[in-house]
């Protein structure tokens, strides 16, 4: 996920704080794993396991560590964990929290047809239907 350079480089502390705490809360195994050049993440997870990781690559708050893996145990693990993380590095809400409530039948077919209107104007993939005729 592309950030603002000045927030990669809070990336390690962001995503130390939120794996141990998540660890805290769901693991036995609170180990993060560093990874660099010399440490690569096949080198650290054991074939087979589940597991989390984030790579920032080499940046100046971060010069031996190019990113942190973490063994997931639980299958209570947020598939949202790391675009939440990420989220909070960007000062935004967590994606969790911007879910919308489900619409009816009839609402989506609205929202596909108002996006059908603004796509119109755009919709490049009228070339290929005109040269297949």
């Amino acid at each position: 996920v592309p950030v603002p350079f000045g927030t990669l480089q809070d990336a390690p502390m962001y995503f130390q704080s939120a794996m141990r705490e998540q660890t805290e809360e769901w693991g036995t195994h609170n180990k993060l794993l560093k990874l660099s050049s010399q440490k690569p993440l096949p080198a650290v997870i054991p074939k087979g396991f589940p597991y989390f990781y984030v790579d920032w690559g080499k940046i100046a708050s971060s010069p031996s560590a190019t990113g942190y893996a973490q063994i997931i145990e639980s299958e209570g693990f947020r598939h949202d964990f790391g675009i939440d993380t990420v989220a909070g590095m960007l000062e935004m809400d967590p994606v969790r929290l911007q879910r919308k409530q489900s619409s009816s039948h009839e609402e989506e077919r609205k929202h596909v047809a108002d996006f059908l209107k603004q796509w119109d104007k755009v919709d490049w993939t009228k070339e290929l239907d005109s040269a297949r005729k």
